[in-house]
């Protein structure tokens, strides 16, 4: 097996421990709370005419995200939500925000592997924030 061989099979198991754990996730939301830091929640926002990740922690309602983003912009529009776990070699991207109304769409992962590697990520990303920066 060569190099590229090696690299495409690591992936590939890589990708089955990230849905695995998901499935495993929702399988048993009690343990939610205790897989923390494990996935992230997104909202994907039209903003300025473009789509736009919003990235935050998984305790933190999708709904109580979307009304702050609306009280400071009230055109901004959801078009979809949901959870993502991995980095930009091993992605899942999937399910659904509930107090949204809303599902994910295929196109989510092609934005939130963009969003992971943007030098504006920090601007978006509230998975990123210390709890000391957090006010």
């Amino acid at each position: 097996m060569d190099r590229t061989e090696q690299q495409s099979a690591q992936k590939k198991d890589q990708m089955k421990t990230i849905k695995s754990k998901i499935s495993e996730l929702q399988s048993r939301p009690e343990q939610l709370s205790a897989a923390q830091g494990a996935a992230a929640k997104y909202i994907i926002i039209v903003w300025n005419q473009q789509e736009q990740v919003i990235a935050f922690p998984q305790h933190v309602q999708h709904s109580a995200i979307f009304d702050y983003i609306r009280q400071e912009n009230p055109q901004v529009q959801a078009v979809s939500a949901g959870f993502f776990m991995g980095d930009t070699i091993a992605l899942w991207v999937g399910g659904e925000s509930t107090s949204l109304d809303l599902p994910s769409r295929p196109q989510d992962t092609a934005l939130v592997k963009s969003f992971l590697t943007s030098p504006d990520r920090s601007e978006w990303d509230l998975t990123l924030m210390t709890p000391g920066g957090a006010q």
